[in-house]
């Protein structure tokens, strides 16, 4: 069993307001042709999150390159997460980013369970905030 961080639910999570660049320009869950089709979509299925850091560029259309932008994105009903992210200092809100990061599938025979981006083992947390002299 695997956690897969998602409430399988369609979310708006735009501001609603046009040229947002977050709303698609066309909704395909419309009839083709309708003016509904035509009004674009703001409405997104929940990704999970298990797997997220596999998965760059990030949103739903794939415009940012990190974690951080993807989460400064979001909006509408998922405005108030992301005023709690940013209300958080810079070391919380990097410990929750480093926390997606974890959020990833491992390659076959990969042998830590903290890696970088290219499937080295990553030290963690950085040694100049551990409290403990193991690796020193």
């Amino acid at each position: 069993m695997v956690p897969a961080y998602t409430d399988l639910k369609l979310h708006d999570i735009t501001t609603g307001l046009p040229g947002d660049p977050n709303i698609e320009a066309l909704d395909m869950n419309q009839p083709a042709g309708s003016p509904a089709f035509f009004a674009g979509n703001g409405k997104f299925l929940t990704r999970k999150l298990w797997g997220t850091a596999n998965e760059p560029p990030f949103f739903h259309h794939g415009m940012f390159t990190t974690l951080r932008q993807a989460v400064r994105a979001h909006d509408g009903e998922a405005k108030a997460p992301r005023v709690a992210f940013e209300a958080l200092s810079q070391y919380e809100q990097d410990s929750v980013i480093e926390f997606l990061k974890t959020l990833q599938v491992l390659p076959p025979g990969t042998r830590s369970l903290v890696v970088d981006e290219h499937g080295r083992k990553k030290h963690w947390p950085p040694r100049a905030e551990r409290n403990d002299d193991s690796d020193r």
